[in-house]
């Protein structure tokens, strides 16, 4: 994918917070602590995987994935194959709440297409090619997002 994940998840902030602010579709009131609970959860799942691959000599660059220089399967990786872009997902998620606007539901679904069927699936091609079967029973064993499979 040409637009990296960082610029795709502030891109979808600002069309969260334009849906909300010009195309009001239902407002809701989520209180402040789910919306914490919503961040922490993110930030759970972000700074373990850049942590394990910074442990482990890898790259954590999205858009260079045939640099990598090692499969990080452990920690917070047997939970989800992507865990920072669960915890993006989750970042946004909680921005919506705090918006407290149904219309800027939206701009966390096209996050969640955009990555998973663009970056996530160039990303797992290049980790394929470059890890071969440890990878694809990896993929196996673990879901890409926290419950969908997409072996």
């Amino acid at each position: 994918m040409k637009i990296p994940p960082l610029a795709q998840l502030a891109i979808c902030f600002a069309i969260a917070g334009g849906l909300s602010a010009y195309m009001p579709i239902f407002r809701f009131h989520a209180p402040n602590w789910l919306v914490a609970i919503e961040v922490i959860a993110g930030a759970a799942f972000l700074v373990p995987a850049v942590v394990s691959f910074i442990l482990h000599n890898t790259t954590v660059n999205p858009r260079s994935p045939s640099n990598a220089t090692s499969l990080v399967t452990s920690g917070v990786f047997n939970i989800s194959r992507n865990p920072m872009y669960v915890g993006m997902l989750f970042q946004l998620l909680a921005f919506v709440l705090w918006l407290g606007e149904l219309s800027a539901l939206f701009a966390a679904v096209i996050f969640f297409i955009s990555i998973d069927r663009f970056q996530i699936r160039s990303e797992e091609q290049s980790l394929r090619k470059k890890f071969g079967e440890a990878f694809t029973e990896y993929a196996k064993r673990v879901p890409r997002w926290l419950i969908i499979r997409n072996g």
